[in-house]
């Protein structure tokens, strides 16, 4: 039997719904999946699904979930970045990785780890794996909200999610990258070729 919502509690959805409303309704074997797979060495979970169909409310459970189990977690939002940001590869890993290291209240480093001819991905490679993860004592999720945001640039998209499938690659073999976990959420309307491991939704 269905529990009532009291009519003075019931206000229609306009974006995420907190941990505790009681509109937001569980799609099981989704949230047990995730949980699980949460804790897996190196996994990449994608929730995909159509606009305003609970994607951010599931990851904010998951985040949720992370930081219960003492896991460091970095949430970055697609939307909240600047459209200068994604003028070229270079620029843009170079943010992301100053925006993981600030949120993981680590000062940014990435000159000390940039070498130009290595390349941007090479570079990131090595700042997360000689910096950010040799720091960190527990597994580290990344939690990447509206990626459909990055397919507005090809290039950018062409480069990047490889290089989040690589990491995963890298992770089965290598114990230091086993610490990280990744969790892409985007829109089912924005089409893409995601060749990453587990699909949520």
């Amino acid at each position: 039997m269905l529990k009532k919502i009291p009519d003075h509690l019931i206000k229609f959805p306009n974006g995420p719904l907190p941990l505790n409303s009681p509109l937001y309704i569980q799609r099981p074997p989704v949230e047990e999946f995730t949980a699980k797979e949460i804790h897996k060495p190196g996994c990449v979970i994608r929730i995909k699904a159509p606009k305003k169909m609970g994607k951010t409310s599931l990851l904010h459970r998951i985040i949720a979930h992370t930081k219960a189990c003492e896991y460091k977690t970095v949430y970055i939002d697609f939307q909240e970045t600047d459209n200068i940001i994604f003028t070229s590869l270079d620029k843009f890993l170079r943010w992301f990785c100053a925006n993981v290291s600030l949120q993981l209240h680590l000062k940014p480093e990435l000159d000390d780890y940039w070498d130009e001819d290595m390349g941007s991905k090479v570079s990131c490679k090595i700042y997360f794996e000689a910096y950010i993860l040799s720091q960190i004592n527990s597994p580290l999720v990344l939690a990447l909200n509206e990626v459909n945001r990055i397919f507005e640039y090809p290039t950018i998209a062409r480069d990047f999610l490889p290089m989040l499938r690589f990491w995963f690659e890298i992770a089965q073999q290598v114990e230091i990258w086993q610490k990280i976990r990744i969790v892409i959420v985007h829109t089912s309307e924005s089409y893409v070729q995601l060749n990453i491991n587990q699909s949520a939704t």
